[in-house]
């Protein structure tokens, strides 16, 4: 039998009002221990034999929506504005239909669920149901297995936002892990469930000691810390003293700079967080902090703090570049033409001021010299966490 998937990903509940978002991005779209909610679902799926799956994503200023899911096999994605939305979810049912599918279930993110989908076919078939719909605790979610030969039934879902159907829907009760995914909160509890293995969809990455998944191509640096339970997704880096602690995710292409301590937190994906920084019970990115606790929500403007790397790649490598141009001609210049200058043995160089710290505020010390910590007699540095 040709069972086909469907996945809708729109800006509007069932109840017509606005999903929540992080920045401009749907929940769904976001990277979670290295896939996004959209993904996993599909993987699902095709792991109960459904495919192709078609995903119609509601068009999104963001770089994570233009990229999702690119390269998985049977998998497509349509984007369409807001105004077209149902129009091109009813289209790309009729696409489906006309391609040879007998039966089309039909999942709207929102939510994340892992249901039975042997079951659900199972109990649509026994039972003669155009459209049946899974619930749970007695209440509808916005998942339907339509036989495509009821194009009428399927055209009043869409035509009507999912919520009336023009025939009475056969409820089958979800037994399987859900998430509502209606906030942020939600989505760290996401990660902290797919960490802690209560869902079936596991981290994407190499399990390299229990409890720590690395995916391929991210570097952990020597004299930084990730402890179990944890994730490091493709890409991203951990810099020397850093500490990756307390089921928490870092996505792919983020970078933790030295000595920063990140606990119970998400990093999303391009996301930079800078040195010597304490980050706990906390969802970052695109320049945001939202502290899950107090339920506050922070942007943060110094790029010293919190970036989006995303944004600065292009303009590093620009002036990478650039540099690099100019640097080897003036060293084969200087090689070829310029005379050699003799270097300073290490004792005279030693006992030189610094040139880090120059006569700034009228400060003079050689660059090895403890005692000059003492003209700071107020001045203290303290760290609660590691060894920096």
């Amino acid at each position: 039998m040709d069972i086909r998937g469907l996945v809708l990903i729109n800006s509007e509940s069932e109840s017509g009002t606005e999903l929540n978002r992080f920045g401009e991005v749907p929940l769904a779209l976001l990277d979670v221990a290295g896939k996004n909610a959209l993904t996993r679902i599909a993987e699902r799926l095709r792991k109960f034999g459904v495919g192709p799956v078609t995903a119609v994503v509601e068009d999104v200023i963001s770089v994570p929506a233009k990229g999702v899911a690119q390269g998985e096999p049977d998998f497509s994605t349509v984007f369409s504005s807001r105004e077209r939305f149902w129009r091109t979810a009813e289209n790309s049912f009729n696409d489906l239909v006309q391609a040879g599918a007998e039966i089309v279930i039909l999942i709207k993110l929102g939510a994340y669920l892992e249901p039975d989908f042997d079951k659900v076919l199972q109990n649509h078939l026994d039972n003669n149901c155009r459209v049946s719909q899974l619930s749970l605790n007695g209440q509808p979610l916005e998942v339907f297995c339509i036989s495509a030969s009821r194009r009428n039934d399927a055209a009043s879902l869409f035509r009507t936002n999912l919520t009336k159907c023009r025939v009475d829907c056969l409820q089958v009760e979800q037994t399987g892990y859900f998430n509502p995914l209606r906030d942020a909160s939600d989505l760290r509890q996401f990660a902290i469930d797919i960490l802690t293995l209560q869902t079936e969809t596991c981290p994407a990455g190499i399990e390299v000691k229990p409890g720590v998944w690395i995916a391929p191509r991210a570097h952990v640096e020597k004299g930084a810390r990730v402890i179990a339970p944890a994730f490091v997704g493709s890409g991203a880096r951990i810099r020397s003293g850093a500490v990756i602690t307390r089921c928490t995710t870092v996505e792919k292409n983020s970078q933790i700079d030295c000595g920063t301590v990140v606990e119970n937190s998400s990093v999303l994906a391009n996301s930079y967080l800078g040195a010597g920084l304490d980050l706990a019970h906390c969802m970052m990115g695109m320049g945001t902090i939202a502290n899950l606790r107090r339920g506050a929500i922070a942007l943060i403007s110094d790029t010293k703090l919190v970036k989006n790397t995303s944004d600065a790649a292009a303009p590093g490598l620009l002036a990478s570049a650039k540099e690099l141009v100019a640097f080897i001609p003036r060293q084969m210049w200087r090689g070829i033409f310029g005379s050699r200058v003799q270097q300073p043995d290490l004792n005279t160089t030693l006992r030189q001021t610094s040139p880090a710290l120059g006569k700034a505020a009228g400060y003079e010390a050689p660059a090895c010299n403890a005692g000059a910590a003492d003209e700071f007699s107020n001045f203290v540095a303290m760290r609660t966490h590691g060894n920096q």
